[in-house]
């Protein structure tokens, strides 16, 4: 009997030892990522100082009632993932979080092709710049779309609330490109 409790015990440690391992890769993944949207600012930031003929390019081309619509998109799409982290009707929540994800996507698409005549013509590196950007961006927006899909069908809430995170970080994110690209 008292091996039975301690096989019990041992059993139910285990799954926290898991859950913080994996919450610790959650965190490394959320700081990774930053760093890298943060460099990639970074160098935008340095190229455009270098360059402001091309930037002013680059701002004319860019459609920035699009942007300001697909941000708020992506960050309605963020309150949806907000609420199923916090236990309210989660699977419903984690597919409208997912819908507008994909609602940005074909959002930015559009944009991309109101954008590329001009911004395709363009010489030098603060358009390749942009494009790998705001691509890398929308990679990230798109895939975690899909996982947002992928956690509703089966919603737990340690599960639900990682993919809300990081559904966060890709809110966070574009928060960080709308000034630097579109504002600045």
């Amino acid at each position: 009997m008292n091996v039975a409790v301690r096989s019990s015990g041992l059993r139910a440690a285990k799954p926290a030892a898991t859950e913080g391992g994996m919450e610790l890769l959650l965190w490394i993944l959320v700081w990774s990522e930053l760093l890298v949207f943060g460099a990639l600012l970074g160098a935008f930031l340095i190229l455009s100082a270098l360059d402001p003929a091309a930037r002013a390019i680059l701002h004319g081309a860019l459609d920035l009632p699009l942007a300001a619509v697909a941000t708020t998109v992506l960050l309605g799409s963020g309150f949806f993932a907000a609420r199923a982290a916090s236990g309210h009707r989660p699977r419903w929540n984690l597919v409208a979080a997912a819908l507008g994800g994909f609602a940005f996507c074909a959002l930015k698409l559009t944009a991309f092709g109101h954008e590329l005549p001009v911004l395709g013509e363009m010489e030098g590196h603060l358009p390749e710049l942009y494009w790998l950007i705001t691509g890398f961006h929308l990679a990230h927006v798109l895939f975690v779309a899909v996982l947002l899909l992928v956690v509703a069908w089966r919603p737990a809430p340690q599960r639900t609330a990682a993919v809300a995170t990081v559904w966060h970080l890709v809110d966070l994110v574009w928060l960080l490109i709308l000034p630097v690209i579109y504002l600045g």
